[in-house]
């Protein structure tokens, strides 16, 4: 078994190395986003370390279960969020070599720490600051670290059990959409008058007598039963066997193992009127090309998974924002909720379908180069689908605005269409530069898992903080003239500025893709390492 471990680990080192991209600044940038990040948990962890000490046995009763749950909740929840799951197997990849299933599980819990890593210094420093406290035994201090398997068994298990839920249709995109607007109830929690009595009911869940915090919170604070042994030794097991069994079903079932067929060819009548109106409207090649982008993005859980957060989840992110408050940043959110949530949509599909244009198509960009079809052409195609697929979630977004009575006016509505607008055209002109300088192949079938590179999240960062430029000095020119046609004003102007960058840009960006299509074509075509993040 070690001997396979080791090989696989090999074989992750030696692609890591042969693909491992230049140093540049947006690379020095994410380290250093990255430092400052897990930075702030080691420094909770050294908090810990030098704080316990001086608590009381009472109150280490007290707070140590209520941090081993805190530490269990973020483990759980936090991946699901952030639609990242760490490091994972590319099972499609072993399953062809002599490796046991013991041995690709072993690997497979052991990458569950790279999904939410943060809490790794956080139990170190809990165990020292034990280890440190005069009253707490020397065989009791390190048994806050036994929360880490049961934790590990039961991210594993969970996600299995997710993935294997989004192979099914129609369940998938619900399932997700469902899954990520969880996110929104923290904030409604801390934005309501349940806050206060939040902390109570965290206080009673951790000290609910069958629960695993409780149980080795006792245990890690010297008061040793054998029930509360028992009973920690039967939730790991639990999350142990729970592990397994979802780990064989991803076996079993593994998506790339299985035949595609069903879902290429199970194409509803809408799905299929709604692909072919470009061909009663725009004469070929434009047509071709546009039924095909539409047929192709409406097949891939990834895309409806995205579009579907970007109408609904973008909505309900935003809700908790304008409740329970009456401070100017609340009647500011009230005035322009539509707009807010209109730009944060755009956000969510800027990585699929404006700044990665190609990503989607992988191995298949390669026909664009040989077929004499125009490039730009296909670029114009690929924009004016990113651009109906805009409006669609702009209606959506209003209609889903309308169904829950959130603040909307016809301000809003005009406020909304115009900031969106502004801001397409400018991601669409980056996009088409950034789609030939750093194309990055997309699985269309990942809907749980992060397939963007540090490069990627760079580009994202930075449309954000331009998008935010743009539109905060239309709005600053309103609140300095008091009038909401100098906002239209603003946003007019910056449309027609965004119109002839949106030429240029792409004029060069064709340009820069016919030097280097080589290049996109390879890049395109590259495939998963043994171990890839997910």
């Amino acid at each position: 078994m070690w001997q396979q471990i080791r090989a696989i680990t090999w074989a992750q080192f030696r692609t890591t190395r042969n693909h491992l991209p230049r140093t540049n600044i947006g690379t020095v940038l994410m380290w250093l986003l990255s430092a400052f990040w897990y930075g702030m948990f080691l420094s909770l962890g050294v908090f810990l370390a030098i704080r316990m000490p001086a608590l009381s046995m009472p109150d280490l009763a007290k707070f140590v279960p209520a941090g081993l749950l805190g530490v269990f909740l973020y483990s759980q929840i936090v991946p699901l969020f952030t639609m990242s799951t760490g490091w994972s197997l590319q099972l499609n990849k072993l399953q062809v070599y002599p490796v046991s299933d013991g041995a690709l599980f072993g690997i497979e819990v052991l990458l569950r720490i790279t999904s939410s890593p943060e809490m790794l210094p956080v139990l170190i420093g809990a165990a020292i600051g034990l280890a440190r406290h005069p009253a707490v035994p020397a065989w009791a201090a390190p048994l806050p670290l036994f929360f880490l398997p049961l934790n590990l068994f039961l991210q594993l298990g969970i996600r299995d059990f997710i993935l294997h839920s989004f192979e099914r249709n129609r369940f998938r995109e619900i399932f997700a959409i469902l899954l990520i607007s969880i996110a929104v109830v923290p904030q409604l929690i801390l934005r309501s008058g349940f806050a206060p009595q939040a902390q109570r009911y965290l206080l009673d869940v951790a000290g609910y007598f069958v629960t695993p915090w409780h149980q080795l919170g006792m245990l890690s604070v010297g008061q040793f039963s054998i029930p509360s042994a028992f009973l920690f030794c039967c939730w790991t097991a639990l999350s142990y066997f729970f592990a397994r069994f979802t780990f064989a079903l991803s076996l079993k079932h593994e998506a790339s193992f299985r035949v595609a067929a069903n879902e290429a060819f199970t194409r509803t009548r809408s799905r299929r009127d709604l692909g072919s109106w470009p061909v009663r409207v725009l004469p070929d090649p434009m047509a071709a090309l546009l039924q095909k982008e539409f047929e192709s993005l409406l097949r891939m859980p990834r895309f409806r998974v995205l579009f579907g957060m970007a109408c609904v989840f973008s909505v309900v992110v935003f809700v908790p924002v304008t409740l329970g408050r009456s401070d100017l940043q609340a009647q500011w959110m009230n005035q322009n909720f539509l707009p807010v949530v209109n730009l944060y949509g755009l956000l969510l599909l800027s990585d699929a379908l404006l700044l990665n244009a190609f990503g989607l198509d992988r191995t298949a960009v390669q026909t664009y180069f040989v077929t004499p079809i125009p490039l730009q052409t296909v670029l114009r195609a690929k924009n004016l689908t990113a651009v109906t697929f805009v409006v669609f979630q702009t209606c959506a977004v209003l209609l889903v605005v309308l169904v829950i009575r959130a603040p909307v006016t016809s301000y809003s509505i005009a406020a909304g269409v115009a900031s969106s607008a502004v801001v397409t055209v400018f991601l669409l002109s980056i996009g088409n530069f950034t789609s030939f300088a750093g194309p990055r192949p997309i699985d269309p079938r990942q809907t749980f898992r992060k397939q963007g590179g540090a490069r990627m999240q760079l580009w994202i960062l930075l449309c954000s903080i331009a998008m935010f430029l743009l539109i905060g000095f239309a709005f600053l020119a309103r609140y300095a003239f008091g009038s909401n046609w100098v906002l239209f004003a603003v946003l007019g102007g910056e449309f027609l500025i965004g119109l002839i960058v949106y030429a240029f840009a792409t004029e060069s960006a064709v340009q820069k893709g016919m030097r280097e299509r080589e290049r996109i074509v390879e890049a395109l075509s590259k495939t998963a390492s043994p171990v890839s993040l997910g």
